[in-house]
């Protein structure tokens, strides 16, 4: 069992014993004291309350029996006020029975020591307890880390659209003050493309910032908050091999189950920022992609892969693989089909990727004209940027082909990389 009462990076965890005996509290203190934890005492209910509220330890141990405020009585109290309600409550009885023990749980207890104390197994209980409460602290801390990032990144996109809303002005403006002038028509005209140039740049610059930040967040939550949850999950499966009740083999299998839940949700986040399955090629990323489309709609989606793997950069990669995530999403969104199909071929001047479904189809210079597709806006700008063509063909009841034409140009791609690093 892995303890955590100190460690190089952070202070000792605090214990609150709470018994009326004196007598009883001598080995267990020692035994804490010994192992780096910082143990408060306290005699009763009442000055159980008033030391958690002050000074706020990691965890409570709670005699059930005492005089005045019982222990269930002390932790219900405990459990109503906001400052104390999160401290896990372990609680120190000499009774045994199951009703002893439920209404423990009842009153927010999150397990039982028997008396006498066994040293080994209170340990267990501690630690276990102490790396759950750590574990709650990381994913609200990690919660309030990720919002932020997004506020930062929703405040960052609403300036880019005021910049391009202020630079599209400015540029009416200029093509008005020309119409009427008609004075060096082709100077502005240059300008013109030029401040559309900017945009294009400046929007190619966020996608890469926007995508190197997924890859260092889902780098973080696989890496960091993954190790802590498989240790977790080791020290559940060693407490349970030192349980014989029936009962607590119980709650432990839940605990398991809870952090194998949390496990694959983790993964599947730091997944959906960027699947690790890019770093072993675009055939692995796209297999990946249509096998976890299938799972989540539950469309059959099938991966053809009808020549070699291509080589591609980084960058050309990424861009490939979001054409075709965003291709899919509006198969899930709108294209109602029973079915989809996700191919690569090559030809003699790069390869092809096909994306194809037998949904109800729509009109493309319909959806062109609208002022809210900025689904397709995206895809097209995304081919453009790393020099492939997309193209769609569709019509009402008759599916969709949504294709992207890649170039065989490795320089290319290279120059695209140093483009965006100067950036």
């Amino acid at each position: 069992m892995t303890a955590i009462a100190m460690t190089a990076q952070s202070p000792p965890a605090s214990l609150l014993i709470v018994d009326d005996a004196p007598a009883n509290l001598g080995v267990v203190v020692d035994n804490l004291t010994d192992r780096g934890f910082r143990v408060l005492i306290a005699l009763d209910g009442e000055e159980a309350v008033e030391r958690a509220r002050f000074s706020l330890p990691d965890l409570i141990l709670l005699d059930v029996k005492m005089p005045g405020m019982s222990g269930f009585e002390t932790c219900r109290e405990l459990k109503a006020d906001w400052r104390t309600r999160d401290i896990p409550v372990i609680f120190m009885t000499a009774a045994d029975d199951i009703d002893n023990r439920v209404e423990g749980f009842d009153a927010g207890g999150v397990d039982y020591v028997t008396k006498p104390v066994r040293i080994d197994e209170m340990m267990a209980r501690i630690n276990v307890h102490l790396e759950m409460r750590a574990m709650h602290r990381t994913l609200v801390e990690k919660n309030r880390r990720l919002e932020n990032e997004v506020a930062v990144r929703e405040c960052a996109e609403r300036e880019l659209s005021r910049i391009r809303d202020e630079l599209e002005a400015r540029v009416a403006k200029r093509t008005e003050e020309l119409a009427r002038a008609n004075v060096d028509l082709r100077a502005q005209q240059r300008e013109l493309l030029e401040s559309r140039e900017q945009l294009r740049e400046l929007g190619a610059h966020m996608e890469a910032v926007r995508e190197e930040e997924r890859k260092r967040i889902a780098l973080e939550v696989h890496d960091e908050l993954g190790q802590l949850l498989t240790a977790l999950k080791m020290d559940v499966s060693l407490l349970k091999m030192q349980l014989t009740d029936s009962e607590l083999l119980r709650k432990v299998a839940e605990m398991r189950e809870l952090v194998e839940k949390t496990i694959l949700m983790v993964r599947n986040v730091a997944n959906h920022l960027r699947p690790a399955a890019l770093n072993f090629g675009l055939a692995s990323a796209l297999e990946w992609l249509a096998e976890d489309f299938g799972k989540r709609t539950g469309i059959p989606c099938q991966f053809l892969m009808n020549a070699s793997e291509p080589v591609l950069c980084d960058a050309h990669a990424t861009a490939v693989f979001r054409v075709v995530q965003e291709s899919l999403t509006n198969v899930a969104r709108h294209a109602q089909a029973t079915r989809v199909h996700v191919t690569v071929t090559r030809n003699d001047a790069g390869f092809e990727l096909h994306v194809s479904d037998n949904g109800r189809g729509f009109d493309p210079a319909v959806a062109a004209g609208k002022h809210d597709s900025y689904g397709l806006l995206g895809m097209s700008e995304r081919a453009r940027l790393i020099g492939a063509s997309l193209q769609i063909d569709s019509a009402p009841k008759s599916g969709t082909v949504v294709s992207i034409s890649v170039p065989f140009n490795t320089h290319s791609g290279k120059q695209h990389d140093q483009n965006l690093d100067r950036r």
